[in-house]
């Protein structure tokens, strides 16, 4: 199976294109391998391209397997993305990770939003939609940031009509361009919800890093609002999730889907501090500001469609576990 993966090289793709190649799926992966998310992101990315290689080269069977360093903004590249897929004669399934993510970061760049996100979309699903690919089965990355002012915990159903941000607003935009394509153009589509993800090689601008960042450093932590609660997902999970997502295509011609990827266990802020000072053995001072206007007070997925259609299953025992992980690895990059 053909497998078109953007945004390959980011902190999900990453997991994402590491279970594929294990699974022997056949790859192009695509990242622009920006620095919007802070120099050490792109050190990141130069990590993980070099780990899928390893990967690959390790695997027994060597299906196809290439990285191409693009922008879907830009015309020229989707050009020479669709040369690359005419070598292997179409793509089965895209994987739609390709984003600029964050709301912080969005409130200062709303355009680089509209464009990295809604116009990068758009070429991509004219590009999808040309009788070179094989199929029009589409998996998106869509973020909880969409369920502002819905009642706990978030269903898909959830009518969303509120927007924190400009990245919420756009991630939205492009589940509505899905949900046309699919109408119009007889796509298959999965939107993936996902909540407050953590891990290894965690993106600088999240919050996880940057409590890891400050305690190692020894400096103060910052949390907007005493009683503020996340969703915590391990990144693992996601990937899971998301690769799974390709078995709703078997058989299914006529697919349109949205599926909260989370953990069903929101933990607040402040106790998820107190453990990474449990797991790193050292602690830092908490500083407690007021709350973020632009950020959600809390996230809660209801996941019992992923459980349903994915095969989902998470084990929310494991956070002190997962936070190990993510600390033995970023402690290489931070200290």
């Amino acid at each position: 199976m053909n497998v078109l993966l953007t945004g390959g090289l980011g902190f999900i793709g990453f997991f994402v294109a590491k279970y594929l190649l294990e699974k022997g799926y056949n790859l192009i992966l695509v990242d622009n391998i920006n620095n919007y998310a802070g120099k050490i992101n792109v050190i990141f990315k130069n990590e993980r391209l070099k780990e899928l290689q390893k990967i690959y080269n390790n695997t027994k069977k060597k299906n196809y397997f290439n990285f191409l360093k693009l922008d879907l903004t830009k015309d020229k590249d989707i050009l020479v993305l669709e040369q690359e897929i005419k070598k292997i004669s179409g793509i089965d399934i895209t994987i739609h990770l390709a984003a600029y993510a964050g709301v912080k970061y969005s409130l200062k760049y709303p355009e680089k939003y509209i464009k990295n996100n809604i116009i990068a979309t758009q070429k991509l699903l004219n590009l999808v939609n040309k009788k070179d690919f094989i199929s029009k089965n589409i998996i998106f990355s869509s973020t909880s940031s969409v369920y502002d002012g819905n009642p706990l915990p978030f269903k898909e159903e959830n009518c969303i009509t509120n927007f924190l941000s400009p990245y919420s607003y756009t991630k939205f935009c492009c589940e509505n361009i899905l949900k046309t394509y699919h109408k119009i153009y007889n796509f298959n589509v999965v939107i993936l919800r996902y909540f407050t993800v953590f891990g290894p090689y965690n993106r600088p601008d999240m919050a996880t890093f940057k409590f890891f960042y400050n305690l190692l450093k020894s400096k103060p932590i910052y949390i907007n609002g005493k009683d503020i609660s996340r969703d915590w997902t391990y990144v693992e999970n996601t990937a899971i999730a998301t690769t799974n997502a390709i078995n709703l295509f078997k058989n299914n011609n006529n697919i349109f889907e949205i599926i909260n990827i989370g953990s069903d266990n929101p933990i607040k802020v402040m106790d998820y501090v107190n453990l990474i000072f449990k797991v790193a053995n050292k602690e830092t001072k908490i500083v407690i500001k007021d709350y973020n206007p632009y950020e959600m007070k809390s996230t809660w997925a209801d996941i019992t469609k992923a459980k349903k259609l994915l095969n989902y299953n998470v084990d929310n025992n494991n956070l002190e576990y997962y936070l190990k992980k993510t600390f033995e690895n970023l402690k290489k990059y931070i200290l």
